[in-house]
C-alpha cells in the first residue's frame, strides 16, 4: 500500500526531525540497540543513510523491486546519503539473498501465532498441558480484577489514545528507550488517516475505578488475514506481580481475532522465547540489507555481520531446544540457521 508506506515515511522523518529519511546510521534506535548489544560497532556510525519502505514501523518489510532500488539509490545520492538501508526484510525461504551489492545483516527474530485448529487445542499442543492450564488460570484471575475492552477504527477516540500513550510511555521508561516510535501525535494522525480502519487498541481497566492499567496497539490487515501486535504498555504499580496481563491480553486478542476470522497474529520482533511461551509457532529471521549508494564506497560490516549471524543462530538454537523440551517442537516452524562463510555468503545448517 503506497499511501501506508508514505505515512510511515512521514512518521520516521518526524521522529528523527528530518525532512527526508536520511539520518546518521548510529542514531537509528533499532540499529543502535542491536549494535550495542552485539558489542561490535563500525566506522560508519556517523555516515548518513537513507532508510526505506516501512521504516521499522511494521514487523517486517518486503524486498525491493528493481525499480524501487533504482529510485532509492537516486534519492540517496541527491540527499547526500552514503548508504541505503532496507530494514527488517523477512526471510521466508532458506535462501532469500539481499539485492546485488548489499550486505545482509540478520537483525531480529519475528514471531507469529497461526491458528490451525481451535485456539485452546492449538495452545495445548504448543504449550503443553501445564502451561495451557496456567494460562487459563491467569485469565480467570484477571477477570476478577480487570475489565477488557477493544476499540477499532472510528471507535478509537482520543481518550483511548491518551490512555494508551500513558501506558506505552511507562514501557519506554522501563526499557530506557530514548525515542517514542508511537508517540501520541502519531497516533492522532493515524486516527484521522486512511489507516484508521486498521487500528485496534486493546485495554485492561481496573474493575474498581475503570482506570486503564494495560494497553496493546495492533493493526489489522484483512488482505493477509493478519493482526499485527505492535507495542504495549502496562502500569506495574497497579497490577499485582502475580498477574501476567501481557499473557492474558494476548489470549484475549487471539479470541477476539478468531471471532472475526483472523487466524494469523504477528507478535513482532524480539523476545522470541517469551513469545514461544505465549503460543508463537512461526518464526522468521528479518535482516537489514545495506549497501553504498554509489556502489563504490567500501563497507565495514564484516565483523558486525558475523556477530549478528552468530547471535541469531544462538537464538534459534535456544528456541528449538525450548520447543522440543515441552513437546511442541513438531508444531513450531523455525528458519534454518546460517553461518558466515568466505565473503559473507552463508551456508545452510540443518
Amino acid at each position: 500500500m503506497p499511501s501506508e508506506t508514505h505515512f510511515w515515511r512521514q512518521a520516521f522523518c518526524r521522529l528523527y526531525e528530518t525532512r527526508v529519511p536520511i539520518v546518521p546510521l548510529g542514531k537509528i534506535m533499532h540499529w543502535r540497540a542491536v549494535v550495542d548489544a552485539l558489542g561490535v560497532d563500525t566506522s560508519t556510525a556517523r555516515d548518513l543513510v537513507l532508510v526505506t519502505d516501512d521504516y521499522f514501523y511494521r514487523p517486517h518489510s518486503a524486498a525491493p523491486t528493481a525499480a524501487e532500488l533504482d529510485a532509492h539509490r537516486h534519492e540517496g545520492a541527491v540527499g547526500g546519503a552514503q548508504w541505503l538501508l532496507y530494514p527488517v526484510v523477512r526471510h521466508d525461504g532458506a535462501d532469500t539473498p539481499a539485492p546485488h551489492g548489499f550486505v545482509e545483516l540478520p537483525w531480529f527474530v519475528e514471531a507469529e501465532f497461526v491458528v490451525r485448529d481451535s485456539l485452546d487445542r492449538d495452545l495445548r499442543g504448543l504449550l503443553g498441558g501445564a502451561r495451557s492450564r496456567e494460562l487459563s488460570r491467569l485469565v480467570r484471575r484477571a477477570d476478577e480484577d480487570f475489565g477488557w475492552e477493544v476499540a477499532t477504527g472510528a471507535g478509537v477516540d482520543d481518550e483511548t489514545l491518551v490512555a494508551f500513550d500513558r501506558l506505552h510511555q511507562l514501557n519506554l521508561a522501563k526499557y530506557g528507550h530514548s525515542r517514542n516510535h508511537f508517540a501520541l501525535s502519531l497516533l492522532r494522525d493515524i486516527a484521522i488517516s486512511a489507516l484508521r480502519e486498521r487500528v485496534c487498541v486493546f485495554l485492561h481497566r481496573r474493575q474498581s475505578d475503570g482506570a486503564p492499567v494495560q494497553a496493546v496497539l495492533g493493526m489489522h490487515y484483512p488482505e493477509s488475514n493478519t493482526l499485527e501486535v505492535l507495542v504495549q504498555g502496562i502500569d506495574h504499580t497497579a497490577v499485582a506481580r502475580s498477574q501476567n496481563l501481557y499473557a492474558v491480553a494476548l489470549y484475549r486478542i487471539y479470541r477476539w481475532g478468531l471471532a472475526r476470522d483472523i487466524h494469523r497474529f504477528n507478535l513482532g520482533r524480539g523476545a522470541q522465547l517469551a513469545k514461544l511461551n505465549l503460543g508463537a509457532n512461526r518464526f522468521h529471521v528479518v535482516s537489514n540489507h545495506i549497501a553504498p549508494v554509489d556502489d563504490t564506497r567500501p563497507g565495514d560490516f564484516g565483523a558486525l555481520q558475523a556477530a549478528a549471524r552468530a547471535a541469531i543462530d544462538k537464538a534459534l538454537v535456544v528456541l528449538g531446544t525450548a520447543a522440543d523440551r515441552r513437546g511442541g517442537g513438531r508444531n513450531v516452524m523455525l528458519p534454518k540457521r546460517t553461518e558466515i562463510a568466505e565473503h559473507g555468503r552463508g551456508k545452510v545448517i540443518a
